[in-house]
């Protein structure tokens, strides 16, 4: 049994569900300037504390069936790669050390999945990106995860390849485990290797790191963004769940995406 939309979000800030045009119009004007600004819109409090409690016992009762990753990753697809020399900026590596909550993993009455399918707030998704529709994407092992980061992880330095992220912190790390991006560092007439190189280096001063707590919903234009979660310290995993759109009704990821996500193809 899906849970009922009220049960999940707290509609007196999020009007979501068709109450409150008004309000849902000043939401959303918000967010689409935030977006428009930095690429990254930030929706604290956007589930009910009963919900979110929920949602990290889902969370960590699956993570012992979580896909662990350690690997030293480039921040860029493949394809960006071909033709640069050895010791480039682009083929620097850096970790990628995590544990990956498939979807199937997950309770299907549960309220993670719950708020995921919920029409409403694809719908919503959808109009503060302008987007004329997006729909939850099919692919029944990667389409709304959960990633974890222990102590000592974290997740390196990247650019995304997707045009949005949409994610939801069920639970911050006791220390660390930060979101830092530099908004608009590249884009598609120019790589700005140099800037990317001294981020690497240690460079802050092209960076954000917002203030993010438990139950925020975050929207995240990563494309042209180097960005990362910075190492995690303390006694506390990051919870993160990772909500998947497209603009089509029925996308599944390719093979290889869910091998490398979650381990499995099926």
């Amino acid at each position: 049994m899906i849970l009922p939309l009220d049960s999940l979000v707290d509609s007196a800030r999020y009007p979501i569900g068709g109450t409150g045009p008004a309000a849902y119009e000043t939401v959303v004007a918000r967010g689409r300037a935030a977006l428009a600004a930095e690429g990254f819109c930030a929706l604290p409090r956007f589930v009910h504390p009963a919900t979110l409690a929920r949602m990290v016992q889902e969370a960590v009762s699956a993570i012992p069936h979580g896909y662990r990753r350690d690997q030293q990753l480039t921040a860029y697809d493949s394809d960006t790669l071909v033709g640069l020399p050895a010791g480039h900026t682009a083929r620097r590596t850096h970790p990628y050390r995590m544990r990956v909550i498939a979807q199937d993993r997950l309770p299907e009455d549960g309220a993670i999945l719950s708020l995921y399918r919920e029409a409403a707030l694809s719908a919503f998704i959808a109009d503060l990106l302008q987007e004329p529709a997006l729909h939850c994407c099919a692919d029944p092992l990667v389409s709304c995860t959960v990633t974890v980061l222990d102590p000592g992880d974290e997740h390196g330095w990247h650019f995304d390849s997707n045009d949005f992220v949409a994610s939801l912190l069920l639970q911050p790390a006791a220390s660390g485990g930060s979101f830092e991006f530099a908004p608009a560092l590249r884009s598609e007439e120019d790589e700005n290797y140099d800037a990317v190189e001294s981020v690497f280096d240690g460079d802050r001063s092209f960076l954000r790191t917002p203030a993010v707590d438990a139950g925020t919903l975050m929207l995240f234009r990563g494309k042209y963004a180097l960005h990362r979660v910075s190492p995690v310290a303390g006694d506390r995993p990051r919870l993160i769940a990772l909500l998947s759109f497209d603009r089509r009704p029925d996308m599944v990821f390719p093979v290889d995406t869910r091998l490398a996500a979650v381990g499995r193809a099926h």
